[in-house]
């Protein structure tokens, strides 16, 4: 079942939510209304939007499923789809939520198939009275862009405190490189995912800051908008410099992994040298000469013990002396 809330935003009186179809309205020049409607699991948008009070094109548009970024301009309208990041606990559940959004004078459209995020967070901050409605239909699609850059801004967070906590633990337990590995990998794949979906609706946001840009006729270009490409560049660098950590925690590990092999390495050579030091002196005391040093029966197999055990202290002693051990 879809759920549709409307609200009337009312810059001379106040503002309040509206029951679309029970009760006509008449927009004033300082009234915007905002209708969002969001389709129930499993429920098609056609069926969710289809009796919303608009024209035929509009809502053809809002019903229409998509998963690009897109941006129409018309005469009297502009609109749009954006993707919403998924909450952290559902990112990795399925692709992003498509907002199909259409601006109008006096009104502004949003249509998802599930939550979307950054509606959430605009819906959250609005006040009892706000002074929204002295807002275009520009204007108010500014705010809500604004919005749906912030969220991607925010979902790069729990990103980045992975990836400090990722480091710690590559310092503090280098032996459990492949656990670390192959968390690594999963931010990798996560900074990737929402690079690349990011990423994608630069040419929306390219189009909105175009200085002609207007969302109906006779509307001016909107400053809002154009500042919306300035805060978009911003959180692609921030992605972007998030990619460049992950590099340097491979880096971080790889280095571990390194200093872990040396490690071993050396105390092999170690133990490469004592085993070599026994088998020299067995194999010396195994030669096949009839010297009275071969003739000392117990007494000389104790000493040849004695002496090995001896060469092997010496090599230990000067292993962690010279700091090899």
């Amino acid at each position: 079942m879809a759920t549709v809330s409307a609200l009337l935003f009312d810059a001379d009186g106040q503002d309040r939510p509206v029951q679309l179809g029970r009760e006509a309205l008449t927009l004033q020049p300082h009234q915007l209304l905002w209708v969002d409607v969001q389709a129930g699991e499993g429920e098609p948008l056609a069926a969710a939007c289809g009796s919303l009070p608009a024209d035929d094109l509009t809502r053809d548009w809002l019903c229409r499923e998509g998963q690009e970024p897109a941006l129409h301009r018309l005469a009297q309208a502009v609109h749009l789809r954006v993707l919403s990041p998924r909450p952290e606990k559902a990112r990795g559940l399925g692709p992003p939520v498509p907002v199909n959004m259409a601006a109008q004078e006096n009104v502004v459209y949003t249509v998802h198939a599930g939550p979307a995020g950054f509606l959430d967070a605009f819906r959250a901050q609005l006040e009892a009275d706000t002074h929204l409605g002295a807002l275009d239909a520009a204007a108010f699609l500014a705010v809500v862009l604004g919005h749906h850059v912030e969220a991607h801004r925010r979902a790069l967070e729990p990103v980045e405190a992975h990836i400090d906590h990722l480091d710690e633990r590559i310092l503090a337990q280098p032996a459990e490189g492949r656990a670390h590995l192959a968390r690594l990998i999963a931010v990798r794949r996560e900074v990737s995912a929402l690079r690349r979906v990011f990423s994608a609706h630069r040419p929306v946001y390219v189009a909105l800051a175009s200085p002609e840009f207007t969302v109906f006729q006779h509307d001016q270009p909107e400053e809002r908008l154009s500042r919306l490409l300035h805060n978009f560049e911003h959180t692609q660098d921030a992605i972007a410099q998030a990619r460049e950590a992950v590099l340097g925690t491979f880096d971080l590990l790889m280095s571990s992994t390194g200093q872990r092999t040396n490690e071993v390495m050396r105390v092999l050579t170690v133990v490469t040298v004592t085993l070599g030091i026994i088998a020299a002196v067995a194999g010396l005391m195994g030669m096949n000469f009839q010297a009275d040093v071969f003739k000392a029966g117990n007494t000389g197999f104790r000493d040849v013990l004695l002496f090995s055990l001896g060469l092997i202290v010496v090599v230990v002693g000067l292993g962690r002396w010279r700091g090899w051990l």
